[in-house]
């Protein structure tokens, strides 16, 4: 018979007991840990996704071409949607590339949006296209894509050779009924609708319906190379976004600034975040969100951006005559306080004379030419482009230079859109 001593056995269960309620302890801690982890993931998942998204292959990419997205207005086209469709929209980035991707946005919808099939092609006469060219778009090796709403989507890497003076088409077909959708109203570019899936339709005769809209398509990357370093972006109104010019024709200000960079061979191009309608403080249901709440979607997310020219407010005087020009001045620092903190050089564009257009007041030209005044003198912007200057007659300078006038008295025509691009100093950029 063998006798355990008492004290060594109570000491040995004693640490065994230690020992297992110190793992316990450790335990207890790594599940707490798991835990509350799994809890901060669930509440920030979207913002997690996001900037996985926004940032993959960041360095790789730049971006080349945007339109900015805004609400689903309530009756027409965007209200609606599509179902058994095909959209097909024409771009014009105006670079180089041998690859592209696409980013498709369903920002402003209150359900998941599924696009059955997506292609692109290099574009021919009006919706033709060129059927040798024409690739099948796929998002992590997939044809169809759902898109959540509230989220953006970037496509795979695209082989797709382009020049700096072809466009692109891009055809979304949806199956499913999609109810409203984000979109971009004024494009100034036609966009053409089918039945049916005809994506990879090389001929127009399908497509029968034309609308002035671009739809769930945002953005445009391409590869960065040496050629190409990073973009402009001009954020703005109608005027940015090209109003009154010429459809299908690429006569917007930031078209003919783009072609301006290319003939100097600058390692830059541009991308316009214009919206027409918009306004520095208010958000309009018909006219997208203000300047401010979408300067991160529309500006700092993009890829590349090297510089930015805010030409904005004249909207806010027009609507809202009551403004002075403190508040007005007011939110452009804010502005251009949220591009230096992103490292962002911001340019200030002049407020372009308005008297004869519907909305004119005396009030409201005091507050243009105050602000103007500001944006001239202050030094708070990086640099200044005087658009006012370029395009005001010198004799009554409240109204534009006949020769610039669209008509309206507000936006300027063609060769008005091509006299702002041309008073863009390009060293600004260097």
């Amino acid at each position: 018979m063998v006798i355990v001593p008492v004290k060594s056995h109570i000491l040995k269960c004693n640490l065994t007991y230690g020992k297992e309620n110190y793992m316990n302890r450790r335990l207890g801690v790594l599940i707490s840990l798991i835990i509350i982890f799994i809890l901060i993931l669930t509440l920030y998942w979207n913002e997690f996704r996001d900037i996985a998204n926004e940032n993959i292959n960041q360095s790789e990419w730049v971006g080349v071409w945007n339109a900015s997205m805004q609400a689903p207005f309530e009756e027409g086209v965007s209200d609606i949607g599509f179902e058994d469709q095909t959209i097909r929209m024409i771009i014009h980035p105006r670079v180089k590339a041998n690859k592209i991707r696409l980013r498709l946005s369903n920002v402003f919808s209150e359900k998941p949006l599924t696009m059955q099939e997506i292609h692109v092609a290099i574009s021919q006469k009006e919706s033709e296209i060129d059927s040798g060219t024409d690739l099948e778009v796929t998002f992590e090796g997939k044809s169809k894509v759902t898109i959540p709403p509230g989220e953006r989507k970037f496509s795979d890497s695209i082989l797709l050779e382009v020049t700096d003076d072809e466009a692109i088409a891009v055809s979304i077909y949806m199956k499913e009924k999609s109810g409203p959708v984000t979109w971009h109203p004024v494009s100034m570019q036609t966009t053409y609708i089918s039945s049916g899936n005809h994506g990879s339709t090389s001929d127009s005769s399908a497509f029968n319906e034309k609308v002035n809209a671009w739809f769930l398509l945002d953005g445009v990357d391409v590869a960065a190379d040496d050629s190409l370093k990073g973009s402009i972006v001009v954020i703005g109104s109608s005027i940015a976004n090209g109003n009154k010019s010429t459809v299908n024709t690429n006569r917007r200000w930031t078209d003919y600034l783009a072609r301006r960079l290319k003939q100097e061979q600058s390692e830059l191009t541009v991308m316009n975040a214009g919206i027409s309608g918009n306004q520095l403080i208010n958000s309009r249901p018909d006219n997208g969100e203000n300047t401010l709440t979408r300067l991160q979607r529309d500006v700092f997310s993009q890829q590349g951006v090297k510089a930015l020219i805010l030409h904005q407010g004249l909207n806010d005087i027009r609507h809202y005559p009551e403004y002075d020009a403190e508040k007005i001045i007011g939110r452009m620092k804010k502005i251009i306080d949220s591009a230096h903190d992103h490292g962002i050089k911001i340019y200030g564009g002049t407020l372009t004379p308005f008297k004869g257009s519907g909305l004119f007041t005396l009030r409201g030209e005091k507050t243009r030419l105050e602000v103007n005044h500001w944006i001239r003198t202050s030094v708070v912007f990086d640099g200044v482009i005087d658009f006012d200057k370029a395009l005001r007659d010198p004799g009554e300078p409240e109204y534009y230079i006949n020769k610039y006038d669209s008509g309206d008295h507000l936006h300027p025509n063609d060769e008005g859109y091509k006299k702002m691009a041309d008073t863009v100093d390009l060293s600004l950029f260097n």
